[in-house]
């Protein structure tokens, strides 16, 4: 995490606030930061000049704490131990996150043609940083023309049209003004009569503003300003903001603080928090759980979507080694609640030990330390500031992106299966502690959570062009480099449409040469990519970037370095700008016991005397009720090599599948069969050549509950008998797709060991398309959102 923290503050200088040039004034509530400092900590001290020592840095909120007689902002500003001034971090050059090209196509001759200019990768805490680690960067490019997002705040920011200017003139984002109709500016009562500036308020506009920039740079936005930040004058905002013409998305980041059961009738009675066809997105709180008789309001309302917080890292500073390039998990601060006071609403299937509203609903960043850089030209410039108050308009702005504004926070529960889904860490040492058996309220794991709710925001639940998933644990795609060769490993986000990727490299940025291009399919979770490039030139510093393409478009990932070693000896060796050498990481899985390895025999003995294969990154790839798709990254040693598969539902395995890799493979995958629905199995691999052998750790992964027995279209509708395996209820969701266009989409329970008829409603524009009386495809997706893998069923339906 500390690394992170390195990054924010600036990869390139001396980082620590200039004497005289921070606010110095007074702040309520200063906490500690985050966990106790690691054994990293001395190291990111010794690579920063003028860094602080991180005992030094709090994090300081500006706002006070929420309580029943007043709003607090929920923004939680990076500053310094003993003076509270806060750290400006010193920005590097930075990294456009316009990487998509949806017109150029892959050439085929040795130099394609560039149609995005190489980049360095992005710095911690800008848009194009968040773009990459949401895979947001198609969406954030193409998608929210006509949205209009409304901020809902208290008390004016004189500078905010200026401030978010300046923001995203920085980052290379188009422009947001009240001259091209972009920005509009109101107050609770929607005209110009502006009410009386406050500084710490100022810090919360400026948040929301650039966050909301940050991931849809092509939304419209409204500014609200409340006249003070009372419930009533805030509720008279939010009237406004929810009748505003255009207005789609609301976005609330401070909170209220209520306890009895009088305070929340009083403030619901102050007017409605939510409006037909308008999500309103509202921060959780910083608090963490408040304990069993207090909740923030308005997130704690049925109807409005709970904006939890998570710490994102990338793999550099994780040491998680994963397609996606990025650790997330749940922010210590990260409010969560079960509020009794609250009818549950139907969407929420968390457990029945919960009878009331639990929240958050979704989550996305929010750690002070690996927080926003924001703008705002109060308090000398650039700040780094984070909070739920920076998690609420990240995910206002992607409900504009993804088109669900009208569908509330149920959206996130029906789409589960697409999100992020963070399973560690805890609130729950903040004010109160949660007993049982509610320990999920303040713990994230698996599913719902309080702190993360269903997931965190991930354009995985949305068609598009593909995503490139963030470099490893080492700061780079590099695995393992030679005097003539480099093992390359990444990740790529099919999004939902047949994909190939490549890897362009040369001796300078224009590249020059590129891989062969590999077909990855269409599914919607990140792959693991690995290809080794040859015929390199010893003791020389290449620079390659990876590629994705569909029919959506091509995606450009940013520009990295590696030097090939003066002999033909492997190095390991990392060449990132500022990051030392590190060992490759092995793949994130939970290590288990098992038996002892059972070695396939070498595939040849004109094998011996080659290198040792090596195998990293097992994973399952896709799942069904009968069958998974496993993949790995495999390094043959340059001979022939076979390789095991071994897997059970125990942890003694007991069952193989093998195969053989040529020699220039640079990865395996396979596919098991004759599995049983709703089961936990057991997996490891072996390869093995002349050389040797080596095996994997064992992972777990579960098939899917569910079964289709039969499918069928009945006028509008879409039906499907599905059966649950096992004693449990299966809670399921529905996608039906026609080609690449979504037709349909539902959820359904069925009982365990039972059979029901699950109905969703085919989209007009589809029952519009048979009047033609050609032949139709519709292909329904069963998603289950404890393990995420889709079973799958498609009919074939004439119309004539």
């Amino acid at each position: 995490m500390w690394l992170l923290t390195l990054a924010l503050l600036g990869a390139s200088g001396a980082l620590a606030p200039a004497a005289g040039a921070a606010s110095t004034r007074s702040l309520a509530g200063a906490t500690a930061a985050g966990p106790s400092p690691t054994q990293s900590v001395a190291s990111v001290t010794a690579a920063t000049i003028g860094l602080p020592t991180p005992s030094s840095v709090v994090a300081l909120n500006p706002c006070g704490s929420p309580s029943a007689l007043v709003a607090a902002c929920l923004a939680r500003t990076l500053g310094i131990r003993g003076t509270r001034a806060f750290v400006h971090p010193r920005l590097r050059q930075p990294a456009s996150p316009n990487r998509l090209s949806r017109v150029h196509r892959r050439s085929n001759s040795a130099s394609p043609t560039l149609a995005i200019p190489a980049a360095a990768p992005p710095q911690p805490g800008t848009p194009a940083y968040l773009q990459q680690a949401y895979d947001l960067a198609y969406l954030s490019q193409t998608a929210g023309k006509g949205a209009t997002i409304a901020i809902v705040d208290a008390y004016d920011d004189p500078n905010a049209e200026a401030d978010m200017s300046a923001y995203r003139s920085e980052f290379g984002l188009s422009p947001c003004t009240t001259a091209n109709g972009c920005f509009t500016k109101v107050n609770q009562t929607g005209g110009p009569n502006y009410p009386a500036t406050n500084l710490a308020w100022r810090i919360e506009i400026s948040v929301d503003l650039d966050a909301v920039s940050a991931v849809c740079p092509r939304c419209h936005i409204v500014l609200v300003e409340a006249n003070t930040s009372k419930p009533a004058d805030l509720a008279a905002a939010q009237v406004t903001a929810g009748t505003f013409r255009g207005v789609s998305v609301i976005s609330d980041s401070w909170a209220v603080a209520l306890s009895s059961q009088t305070d929340v009738q009083n403030f619901e009675n102050y007017g409605p928090y939510a409006f037909p066809g308008v999500t309103t997105v509202a921060a959780s709180g910083d608090n963490g759980y408040l304990g069993a008789s207090a909740n923030d309001y308005p997130a704690a309302l049925t109807d409005v979507a709970a904006a939890g917080g998570t710490t994102l890292t990338p793999a550099s500073a994780s040491g998680i080694q994963s397609p996606r390039g990025f650790g997330e998990s749940a922010w210590s601060g990260a409010g969560s609640g079960c509020d009794l006071q609250v009818t549950k609403p139907p969407w929420e299937t968390d457990a029945a030990s919960c009878s009331g509203r639990s929240y958050a609903d979704l989550s996305a960043d929010a750690d002070p330390l690996t927080a926003m850089q924001v703008y705002d030209s109060a308090d000398n410039g650039w700040l780094v500031v984070g909070g739920t108050s920076e998690a609420s308009p990240m995910i206002a702005a992607y409900y504009a992106l993804v088109g669900s504004a009208a569908q509330g926070p149920s959206w996130a529960y029906a789409h589960s299966a697409l999100l992020n889904d963070p399973t560690t860490g805890s609130n729950s040492g903040a004010n109160g502690s949660c007993v049982k058996p509610i320990l999920y309220i303040c713990n994230a794991g698996p599913g719902y959570d309080g702190p993360t709710g269903v997931g965190s925001i991930s354009g995985a639940v949305s068609p598009g062009a593909p995503g490139i998933g963030g470099p490893g644990p080492n700061g780079s795609y590099t695995q393992s480099v030679t005097a003539d060769t480099a093992q390359l490993q990444g990740g790529v986000y099919p999004n939902g449409t047949d994909t190939t990727y490549w890897w362009e490299y040369g001796t300078t940025t224009s590249y020059g040469q590129q891989s062969p291009a590999k077909d990855i399919g269409a599914g919607t979770a990140a792959l693991a990519v690995a290809d080794t490039l040859t015929g390199l030139q010893q003791s020389t510093t290449y620079h390659y970037r990876l590629v994705a393409e569909n029919s959506f478009g091509t995606q450009y990932g940013y520009d990295y370095t590696l030097k090939t070693a003066a002999a033909a000896t492997t190095t390991g060796q990392n060449q990132a700008p500022g990051t030392p050498p590190t060992p490759p990481t092995p793949a994130a899985t939970t290590p288990l016991t098992s038996p002892p390895l059972s070695t396939p025999p070498a595939p040849s003995s004109t094998n011996a005397g080659s290198a040792a294969p090596t195998l990293t990154g097992l994973r399952v790839a896709s799942a069904s009720a009968t069958t998974a798709t496993i993949s790995a990254a495999v390094s043959t040693g340059g001979a022939a090599t076979t390789y095991t598969l071994q897997f059970g539902i125990t942890r003694a395995l007991g069952r193989s599948s093998r195969g053989a890799l040529p020699a220039s493979a640079s990865g395996l995958v396979s596919t098991l069969g004759n599995l049983a629905p709703g089961r936990t199995y057991y997996l490891r691999a072996v390869v093995s050549n002349g050389g040797g052998a080596s095996t994997s750790p064992t992972i777990r992964f579960r098939t899917s509950p569910v079964t289709i027995t039969s499918l069928a279209i009945r006028g509008n509708q879409l039906r499907a008998v599905l059966r649950c395996h096992g004693s449990a209820s299966c809670r399921v969701r529905l996608q039906a797709r026609s080609g690449s266009r979504l037709v349909a989409v539902g959820q359904a329970t069925v009982r365990g060991n039972r059979s029901a008829t699950a109905t969703v409603i085919l989209s007009r524009g589809f029952i519009a398309s048979l009047a033609n009386g050609r032949r139709q495809t519709v292909r329904l997706s069963v998603l289950s959102s404890w393990n995420g893998y889709p079973a799958t069923v498609t009919a074939t339906i004439s119309f004539r």
